[in-house]
């Protein structure tokens, strides 16, 4: 199921609006996973990317796709977005258009800011979150969205650098991870490119023995500063299976490869970790927060 967001740029006056059609701006609209967690980090990543060029960024995102897009965002193996055909574009998006997507980000160039508005069905508009940028590009927040819980900054664990075999040894020294008829396999761990650790898991669910179902995700987990505290990340990874062991509905494989805990928040301990946890499940499941 698509989420729909849009992209935009505000085309005149100052300041930031508590509401999403209280300045103009002009924007496309854009497809799949515009909630923050997806588009709204993607527009902080390239801020980053552009070495804080705010302007190269809403000219290469709006200016140079005016159809709008299906997604702006690479796909597996670093593949390009995909604009909307000139011949079939997304529904319009203006400030007083605004019932075709969840939500719109708007970029302040001379501000060098960053302002989410959620308009999906009971939100009404209204502004939920804003990030500057240095003018290097560095954002004065790591994400939109964040929770109270990941606010909390503690002393740094630092050690020798986490290396993709070391934490797949950590890896499989975990306890099985069991729901049901359900199990989670740790399948292997990788460095990318950009330094960052990635792990492949496998949730299996068995019936009478044989495999019913197989969900594979790709889990990008480790950041390159967290790669200098590798106990931090021992502490996320027995935190998880903390949680998932108190209350098995946390074995979703879409859910886990969607936490990206160790970026946006600053906690090492353990015990902080599984506050920040069991706050995600809450947020992202409302009454079925787990125990």
């Amino acid at each position: 199921m698509s989420t729909p967001g849009a992209i935009a740029v505000y085309t005149s006056g100052s300041g930031i609006p508590e509401h999403v059609s209280s300045r103009p701006w002009r924007g496309v609209y854009h497809h799949w996973d515009g909630y923050p967690t997806g588009l709204g980090q993607y527009l902080i990543a390239s801020v980053e990317r552009a070495r804080g060029d705010i302007q190269t960024v809403v000219r290469r995102l709006i200016d140079e796709a005016p159809w709008g897009w299906s997604t702006c965002m690479s796909g597996k193996g670093g593949a390009e977005g995909e604009l909307n055909p000139e011949g079939n574009p997304g529904p319009l998006v203006a400030p007083d258009e605004t019932g075709s997507v969840a939500y719109i980000y708007v970029f302040d160039v001379e501000a060098r800011r960053l302002d989410a508005f959620s308009t999906y069905v009971g939100e009404d508009g209204k502004r939920v979150s804003s990030i500057s940028f240095s003018s290097e590009g560095t954002p004065d927040l790591p994400a939109l969205d964040l929770l109270p819980e990941e606010t909390v900054s503690e002393a740094p664990l630092p050690g020798e650098e986490l290396s993709a075999e070391a934490l797949q040894a950590h890896l499989e020294g975990l306890p099985k991870l069991e729901a049901g008829s359900s199990a989670l396999f740790w399948v292997l761990t990788e460095e990318r490119p950009d330094r960052w650790l990635s792990i492949v898991f496998r949730v299996v669910t068995f019936e009478e023995d044989e495999v019913r179902d197989v969900v594979e995700r790709e889990w990008l987990l480790v950041p390159p500063s967290a790669r200098r505290e590798p106990q931090r990340v021992r502490n996320f990874l027995d935190a998880l299976v903390d949680r998932v062991r108190e209350d098995p509905r946390m074995l979703n494989a879409f859910w886990i490869a969607d936490l990206d805990v160790l970026r946006r928040s600053e906690a090492r301990q353990r015990e902080t970790f599984v506050r920040i946890l069991k706050a995600h499940w809450a947020r992202d499941f409302g009454s079925g927060e787990s125990s």
